[in-house]
């Protein structure tokens, strides 16, 4: 059985970097928006907020409105629509939405920029490079778009709005970022091979914007 499930995992890991060389945007893009809305309904659960409070109310108000899409003589889209609405959640479909359309790609262009530019250079300046570039220009860039798709999700549309989010969060969420990521980069850059740098670095990303995302739901609980 462990024999198989390896097997398994190879087949995935070798399907996923045979479309990353052949589709890279693609790919990046699907890769970010099933990661980010996996990880919006992971925190969710995690910090509780998910179907809090009448769950047996609501378990039965699901079923009487499912029934009633599906013998209510709606088309089959339609009933669908209507049943889909109760199960799935709008912020998973935005997240998911935002890693495909904006934070895929952003980072794809960003280092592809950067792999551009450091291309003709060799040595161990290449290494040192990445690190800084990454660290103190493309996070703080990556962190700033996060954080205004963030308000902008939860209603704030205004530019001075999204502008006062960024000013207000971008430096906290930067710190924890330059502690993590940059002993992350020196990890992958010792111990694993290149190819395998784009999955490592999607895994452990979203492991960490599970954890902010679930620190953030759980501050936002425990305001009155």
């Amino acid at each position: 059985m462990a024999v198989l499930s390896k097997s398994i995992l190879t087949q995935m890991l070798t399907f996923y970097l045979t479309n990353l060389m052949r589709r890279p945007l693609l790919t990046k893009a699907c890769t970010a928006g099933a990661l980010l809305g996996l990880q919006e309904q992971l925190a969710k659960v995690l910090a509780g907020t998910a179907q809090r409070g009448g769950a047996t109310d609501k378990a039965a108000e699901t079923e009487a409105v499912e029934a009633n899409a599906i013998c209510s003589g709606d088309g089959p889209h339609t009933a669908l629509a209507k049943i889909a609405r109760r199960h799935i959640d709008p912020k998973v479909v935005q997240m998911a939405l935002y890693g495909f359309f904006l934070s895929g790609p952003l980072g794809h262009y960003l280092y592809e920029t950067l792999g551009r530019f450091l291309a003709k250079r060799k040595g161990p300046i290449v290494p040192v490079l990445m690190l800084l570039i990454s660290n103190l220009v493309f996070s703080p860039i990556q962190n700033a778009v996060y954080l205004m798709a963030m308000a902008f999700i939860a209603g704030k549309r205004k530019p001075a709005q999204l502008a006062a989010v960024v000013k207000d969060q971008l430096l906290r969420l930067q710190k924890v970022s330059w502690v993590l990521f940059p002993a992350v980069q020196l990890f992958a850059n010792r111990f694993i091979p290149q190819p395998l740098w784009v999955p490592f670095f999607n895994l452990i990303g979203f492991v960490f914007g599970v954890y902010v995302n679930t620190q953030a739901k759980r501050t936002m609980l425990k305001k009155p």
